[in-house]
């Protein structure tokens, strides 16, 4: 009997940040989601065939608990270090917002687990279609017509990305990409699958 191989990606992020409503939309899963609510309260796995990179006979999503729920994430890291250990490809999910500092703290703690292996590395920037930026007055960050980010919405993103790199190439070999996305509205969902399952 063979043993299965299977693709092991990692979700991680604040609570709020949109994980599970993200899984959903990459992989047609039904995690449960709630707005404003965190739903995920211990780790969930899911392992599914005919998704996976070539070499791979399936794929295993780890949707963890949200960064920060508590004013200690000591009650959830065994899950974030059970996950990690096991990830091929760990996607960090934030937003644009700039208050990473938590994701900043977990990804240092994790880090003995996961520096001295090839593991993906990639940021996913969700919710861009949020009116409100950090810093800015509330601005039309989508364009309803062509279902895609307005021209001062991508100068955000690209302000964005800058800022990650600076917070996360210190810690992580190298960030394979930053994909901006949008759950709800199925916005690059495509682009970031690809890169989760590029080789």
């Amino acid at each position: 009997m063979s043993v299965l191989k299977s693709y092991k990606v990692c979700f991680l992020g604040r609570t709020g940040n949109g994980k599970s409503t993200l899984i959903n939309a990459l992989y047609g899963t039904t995690f449960q989601t709630a707005p404003l609510l965190s739903c995920t309260k211990e780790l969930y796995t899911v392992t599914l065939m005919g998704n996976s990179p070539e070499g791979y006979d399936a794929i295993t999503i780890y949707d963890t608990p949200g960064i920060g729920e508590f004013s200690s994430d000591s009650v959830y890291e065994r899950f974030y270090e059970e996950a990690v250990s096991q990830a091929d490809c760990i996607v960090l999910v934030t937003t644009l917002d700039r208050n990473d500092a938590p994701a900043q703290r977990l990804v240092i703690r994790l880090l003995p687990l996961f520096q001295h292996r090839h593991i993906k590395f990639i940021i996913a920037l969700n919710h861009i279609d949020s009116a409100v930026v950090a810093g800015q007055q509330s601005y039309e960050a989508w364009d309803e017509k062509a279902n895609a980010p307005t021209q001062q919405c991508m100068e955000n993103i690209a302000l964005r990305k800058t800022i990650l790199h600076e917070k996360f190439d210190k810690y992580v070999d190298r960030i394979a990409a930053i994909v901006p996305v949008c759950g709800l509205r199925k916005f690059g969902i495509d682009e970031l699958k690809s890169e989760i399952e590029k080789k």
